[in-house]
């Protein structure tokens, strides 16, 4: 198992404990463990063959006996108890805006509400009104929150569609009669939301392949979960209403697409099943690719046998099309025009302009932050810790800044290979001001200026607060503009068109945020934004050392977004990206 499974595991077990009630001396460690597992930059069951594991400070032998049980068998006794005393169903409850474990405890010890549904029969029938705690204008959030959750419950976010596909092609190597397989549909598309997983899979016998398949599911399938359903094809193709598929679920019901294919089918496969519906419908009617014609569908296959895809874009009269642009109906055009951009690409990455330590709420010291730039090959790192609103964050406050501008400046003096930058992720107030006055940011190399409060405010007076920092010459990037967290929580009310118009005009940055949870801004605001003329950076976010692979979330977004290295400023050398940033660093 990978360190972030088992940090998740050891983090439901503090948080089931929290619900129950039980204290913070008891879950503490439990909490500590899951952070310092998901930090770890070696596989925790390395330093346990090693007898390093309980080396590490927070680390004693009953976290590492239930570790080893949890890599032996994918979970532990511990876990199991919680389970089945508590209800899975009870961690749902952390997901609501505003609930946190002391409310969630509530809500479970007192109203014996254990889930979502329950909580939301109690809101439809009014058992949480005139409750300390739970005014009109807390249920009403609460009410919103629990919509918005219903809405994406069926769906996951990329980041651990990933990791089930990591299990998924374990599982499908134990299969011999399989040549090879791709993950395509939403994965493929590398889309920020994924509402399944679809996987192509080669062989040479799709019968007796289909039966091995069966058999490797059900006997090769921990530390994953999988259950095989019988389920009606649902697909609105009918160009793949002819192929053998197998249906199952993982993950507590997200749903998994096998479809069976040969080797000369397989591109073909592979090209129907990546492009959205929205973006095969764009095709032109006169071509063998119409899924609008529910009449005889040989021909598709028979003109694609043993093509590549390249190949059946040329037949059809297009370039291609990488498999980012395969969701919007626009990109068919370019493609018919051969106008398509050049796509940027993770090696064009030469820097990082959004990051964070242990100065604040990160996990790595400052050196250690630099020497992982350095082994990744960047050639610029800002350092930008929060500053002072972020009180939960140890946000720095004035002088703590100064100094850590004095010690990244004496660092910068020393260290070969690399330009550090000194930065700060600065909060923006509720009026549009922000924690420092303009001779400290003046002060600093980098300054990215977020949101991370109030998020209630009017879609007016939103605007106008991000508007008003966007105005102040000494901000450089507007960090994760729309406040979304992915299937947690909506972007907050804002004017996104406003936020470009002001972008525009004043030179000013728009970043998508690396993080798996927010890839914010996402495609369609992106694509807005480079019409607009506006530059966007592709940060990480990262606050340990592991996090730092976050980069290639944010280069997904922006390939997804049409985007070249032209248009992000963190594939500038240091001179130009200096010119843009329009400071002298």
């Amino acid at each position: 198992m990978r360190n972030i499974e088992i940090s998740v595991i050891f983090r439901n077990i503090g948080n089931l404990m929290k619900i129950r009630g039980d204290s913070p001396f008891r879950t503490r460690s439990y909490d500590k463990a899951a952070d310092i597992i998901e930090d770890l930059s070696v596989n925790v069951s390395e330093l346990i063959k090693e007898g390093k594991f309980q080396n590490i400070a927070g680390i004693g032998k009953t976290i590492e006996e239930k570790t080893q049980e949890i890599l032996d068998t994918g979970t532990c006794q511990a876990y199991e108890k919680l389970i089945a005393e508590i209800g899975i169903e009870a961690l749902d409850l952390l997901k609501l805006s505003g609930v946190g474990e002391k409310t969630a405890s509530r809500l479970y010890n007192e109203f014996n509400i254990k889930n979502l549904k329950q909580f939301s029969e109690a809101l439809e029938n009014g058992r949480l009104e005139g409750i300390k705690g739970f005014g009109k204008k807390t249920i009403s959030s609460l009410a919103k929150s629990l919509e918005f959750i219903m809405i994406h419950r069926e769906t996951r976010i990329l980041a651990r569609c990933l990791d089930l596909c990591n299990h998924l092609s374990d599982i499908i190597n134990h299969c011999t009669s399989v040549t090879r397989h791709e993950f395509t549909g939403d994965i493929r598309r590398r889309e920020e939301i994924c509402r399944s997983i679809e996987i192509v899979v080669e062989c040479e016998d799709i019968k007796t392949t289909y039966d091995a398949l069966i058999e490797t599911i059900n006997t090769h399938n921990q530390p994953l979960t999988t259950q095989i359903v019988d389920s009606q094809d649902n697909s609105t193709n009918p160009l793949l209403h002819p192929l053998t598929k197998i249906h199952l679920n993982v993950d507590n019901g997200f749903p998994v697409t096998i479809y069976l294919s040969s080797s000369a089918e397989f591109a073909a496969v592979l090209f129907l099943t990546t492009s959205s519906k929205e973006h095969l419908s764009a095709f032109p009617t006169n071509t063998l690719i119409n899924v609008e014609n529910e009449g005889d569908i040989t021909e598709y296959w028979e003109e694609t046998q043993h093509k590549t895809e390249t190949e059946i874009y040329e037949k059809i009269g297009m370039s291609y099309i990488e498999p980012e642009l395969r969701q919007f109906p626009d990109t068919v055009r370019l493609a018919l025009e051969d106008k398509l951009p050049k796509l940027i690409e993770y090696s064009d990455m030469r820097g990082d302009l959004h990051t964070h330590t242990d100065r604040s709420d990160g996990t790595h010291t400052l050196s250690e932050m630099v020497e992982s730039a350095i082994k990744r090959g960047l050639e610029y790192y800002a350092i930008t810790d929060h500053s002072v609103s972020s009180t939960v964050a140890n946000g720095l406050d004035q002088k703590r800044l100064l100094a850590q501008i004095k010690q990244v400046r004496e660092m910068d003096a020393a260290t070969e290979g690399i330009t550090i930058l000194a930065g700060s992720e600065v909060d923006i107030r509720r009026d549009g001001t922000l924690d420092f006055p303009d001779e400290i940011l003046a002060q600093l190399d980098i300054v990215v200026a977020s949101v991370h409060s109030q998020f209630t405010l009017s879609e007016a007076e939103m605007t106008k607060r991000v508007i008003r920092a966007i105005e102040n010459p000494f901000v450089m990037i507007i960090g994760h503009p729309t406040g979304r967290l992915l299937g947690k929580r909506p972007m907050y009310p804002i004017n996104i068109d406003e936020i470009i118009a002001a972008a525009a005009e004043n030179d000013t940055v728009l970043e998508i945020n690396g993080s798996p949870s927010r890839l914010d801004l996402g495609p369609e605001y992106i694509r807005l934004a480079k019409d607009a003329g506006v530059l966007i950076s592709v940060n990480t976010d990262a606050h340990s050392i592991p996090e730092a692979e976050r980069y290639k979330y944010g280069v997904n977004v922006a390939r997804r977004s049409g985007l070249t290295k032209e248009d992000v400023i963190n594939t500038y050398p240091l001179e130009k990206l200096h010119k843009t940033l329009k400071k002298e660093l």
